[in-house]
């Protein structure tokens, strides 16, 4: 089994607080249900990142790597895409997650390239 990379575990983390943050930061319906394109971008896309993070535990590759670099890119691009920019709280959870997110990632595949030189 491979050694265990600390990014994992704040990847794992970061998809777990992507998760709740609709619940943490008032993006809700009255059915307590996340409302709108914000709040379901950042309760699927923490659902995917967690699972990724839970499977980059277990795995000798880098694929969830890349597509945490996706997941990453999509959150910081998505204020915009999904027309919530105005909402400051809900532009800086994706902007600092998804920067969080491509940066542990990246540092995950730079370490990967290195060892394989």
């Amino acid at each position: 089994m491979k050694e265990r990379r600390w990014q994992d575990h704040i990847i794992f983390v970061v998809g777990l607080w992507l998760i709740v943050s609709p619940w943490s930061l008032g993006a809700l319906g009255s059915d307590s249900l996340p409302l709108g394109g914000a709040a379901w971008s950042f309760f699927l896309c923490g659902l995917a990142v967690a699972a990724l993070g839970g499977l980059a535990y277990a795995s000798r590759y880098v694929w969830e790597d890349r597509l945490d670099i996706l997941f990453g890119v999509w959150l910081v691009a998505s204020p915009w895409i999904l027309r919530f920019a105005d909402h400051t709280l809900l532009t800086w959870n994706a902007i600092l997650s998804g920067l969080l997110l491509t940066v542990l990632a990246g540092w995950v595949l730079w370490g990967k390239h290195l060892t394989d030189l």
